[in-house]
């Protein structure tokens, strides 16, 4: 883990005067602060995150310094990151859009049911390639993306009930981490719940909600398959993905020298979104092992079942179409736009 003693925002290394030399100048080192709500142990940090800090900080030649803070070590709740990124209270976030609800609704629809392509090492291109084309301007501005890289395959999990067909969603209460994926439960006849993923093991223990939707990597260091029994999906695909965000403030950005904007530039983007996706999918199998080990069923839903489930969400697509074009965009083309990108990335 890196040096957590430096306290800085993004700034300047103490002492340098504004008429310092150029040479001076050159060798100045920037601070940087990395919030995060996952845990220190988490592939999010020692696959991801701490990797990253490390390989900028040396290309920077020491120069940029980027200390990284999980568990949300410098306070707030996970849904407070995203306005401590634009205050200027930290300098980069690692977060997911439904945190921060009614921020990042365009986002949010690349979270829809069945316009995955399965694997986070291609969904996570075409997120970039969206988000390039459709949101960079409007949800990103102000705001240097270093990274939006997709979870592996999700599913739906559930405790007591297995869901084999459409109707088994009936009276079911699942938990979900945002708006439009329960829009998508909600038309499926399950009753969608909003809970913190520290909370859902002990919510599905104490029986709160039947089941959630998640993706597979995650089951596995929350040890979900012990309070969720069943586990339903189409092979290979899942139901959706969900987006991870790591971000910059643009003003701490533009802070750097053309060199060192450089080496930011160099480690962020759609490389690095294949890349953080590809180590997603590594951690899949031993979350599905872990599960079968476990004694549990994983129920796979076939392709005439899996279609009546697509024509059933529609009123989720139609929830967020609505929603772009009530923010003056066309929520008809960016839709249409989204499938065909996720079809070029891999979609069936």
């Amino acid at each position: 883990m890196l040096n957590r003693r430096h306290l800085l925002g993004a700034g300047v290394t103490t002492g340098l005067a504004l008429a310092a030399p150029a040479t001076l100048r050159a060798q100045t080192t920037f601070t940087f602060r990395l919030h995060s709500f996952s845990s220190p142990t988490a592939l999010d940090h020692t696959l991801h995150l701490d990797p990253w800090a490390a390989k900028v900080a040396q290309e920077s030649g020491g120069r940029i310094k980027i200390d990284v803070f999980p568990a949300m070590q410098l306070g707030g709740q996970p849904r407070d990151l995203v306005q401590q990124l634009e205050d200027g209270v930290v300098d980069m976030i690692w977060t997911v859009p439904g945190f921060t609800p009614g921020r990042f609704m365009g986002t949010e629809g690349l979270e829809l049911p069945f316009l995955n392509t399965g694997l986070s090492a291609t969904e996570s291109p075409a997120a970039m390639e969206f988000i390039a084309k459709h949101l960079a301007d409007t949800e990103y501005r102000g705001i240097k993306i270093i990274a939006v890289h997709a979870t592996d395959r999700a599913l739906v999990h559930t405790s007591r009930k297995p869901i084999r067909t459409m109707e088994d969603f009936r009276g079911l209460k699942l938990r979900v981490a945002g708006r439009f994926i329960g829009e998508a439960v909600t038309a499926l006849g399950g009753t969608p719940v909003g809970i913190p993923l520290g909370g859902v093991y002990e919510a599905t223990a104490r029986n709160q909600v039947d089941g959630f939707l998640i993706n597979w990597a995650i089951t596995h260091p929350f040890r979900l398959y012990e309070v969720a029994k069943f586990h339903s999906e189409p092979p290979g695909v899942g139901l959706f993905q969900g987006m991870i965000l790591t971000l910059m403030n643009g003003r701490s950005y533009n802070r750097l020298p053309p060199d060192l904007k450089a080496v930011i530039d160099a480690n962020s983007g759609p490389a690095l979104a294949a890349n953080r996706g590809a180590i997603w999918d590594t951690q899949t199998k031993p979350a599905v092992d872990a599960t079968l080990a476990a004694g549990n069923e994983i129920i796979a839903i076939g392709d005439a079942e899996k279609a009546r489930w697509r024509t059933a969400v529609q009123p989720a697509y139609d929830a967020w179409i609505a929603e772009m074009t009530r923010r003056g965009r066309n929520g008809r083309a960016m839709f249409e736009d989204l499938q065909a990108i996720t079809a070029k990335h891999g979609r069936a």
